[in-house]
């Protein structure tokens, strides 16, 4: 599953980087879909590797990484809305409660905040963002 929404926030990037050229490096994404390597080095080799990906986890969190968070930022105002959040889903993919705490806490912000499960639909509603400030 993981996979299959990795294609799809991987093509709508591309799209979007084709599509808005000047635009391009205000989308980006959290750290939240990316592989963890185990931590590695003195004192954690001896470890198993779950244990090592959670201290990995655990330093990305001192970082400023948080569960829940978006997959994708648009970092463009438009229409009454300060950016767009977008969170990438299958399908058949399910919101976690931590992303359903994170959708609440930016849309009480003033940012809007999607959840495409298709590359037309995540075109379809960037693009009515960007042109017309809705979605």
């Amino acid at each position: 599953m993981k996979h299959d929404e990795h294609k799809l926030q991987a093509a709508f990037v591309r799209w979007f980087r084709l599509q808005y050229k000047p635009l391009s490096r205000l989308l980006f994404a959290s750290l939240n879909g990316a592989k963890i390597a185990p931590a590695s080095g003195k004192g954690v080799a001896h470890l198993p590797e779950s244990a090592r990906r959670a201290i990995a986890w655990k330093r990305l969190e001192e970082a400023g990484a948080m569960p829940g968070v978006a997959d994708l930022f648009l970092s463009i105002p438009s229409g009454d809305l300060c950016g767009l959040y977008i969170e990438m889903k299958t399908p058949r993919g399910k919101q976690s409660d931590a992303q359903k705490e994170f959708e609440a806490d930016v849309v009480a912000q003033g940012y809007g905040y999607v959840m495409p499960t298709t590359l037309e639909e995540a075109i379809r509603v960037v693009t009515g963002y960007i042109e017309r400030g809705d979605y």
